[in-house]
């Protein structure tokens, strides 16, 4: 958030709350009642709710430094900075008003924030092969990687419909595709696969 955007923001707050200016008195002293308001709320809502709470932390020895913790660092050793890293250090990270070419070292770098996805889905799929049988895995393949229509897979797998103007096996095509989807939930919940 730069000056053009504070000042924005102060603007058409000032814009909104004109019919409350009584024209009896000083415009300065209302309006710099709003602009310092409407900072602090910038500060508040913008920094100051996910700041590190090491700031007011009368073990903090300035800097990452604790007296506290046994490295004497601040770190995930302490309940209270366990419970902000957990909940809202990446909200910290993603207002860090700094930019990431110089400040690399006061972001942690998370390895597990990017995904091969074409591993992912040889991964899951050889985990399929496993739990259903080869019947099963080929109409998984036909829906899931060909992306065959679900006419073609009821055709191979020799579903049926009984009921006029219906695609045929449209139940059990529905039901193949829960089957699929929950085993893949299954396999995600189960095994550490993505990473």
């Amino acid at each position: 958030m730069d000056y053009d955007d504070v000042k924005q923001i102060i603007l058409i707050h000032i814009f909104k709350k004109w019919h409350l200016y009584d024209q009896s008195k000083a415009v300065e002293p209302w309006a710099n009642r709003i602009i310092a308001n409407q900072i602090r709320n910038l500060l508040r809502n913008n920094y100051k709710n996910y700041a590190r709470p090491c700031l007011n932390c009368p073990h903090s020895a300035g800097g990452d430094e604790c007296l506290l913790t046994k490295s004497g660092m601040q770190d995930e050793s302490c309940a209270i900075f366990q419970k902000w890293s957990q909940k809202k250090k990446t909200g910290y990270n993603l207002k860090l008003p700094v930019s990431l070419e110089n400040h690399v070292h006061e972001l942690e770098p998370n390895e597990k924030a990017y995904t091969d996805i074409e591993d992912l889905t040889v991964r899951i799929n050889a985990r399929m092969k496993e739990r259903v049988s080869e019947r099963y895995y080929n109409a998984y393949l036909m829906m899931c990687v060909s992306s065959a229509s679900d006419e073609e897979v009821a055709e191979y797998m020799g579903y049926k419909s009984s009921e006029k103007n219906r695609k045929a096996g449209y139940k059990q095509i529905k039901n193949l595709k829960e089957m699929f989807r929950q085993h893949v939930v299954d396999i995600l919940q189960s095994e550490d696969i993505i990473y």
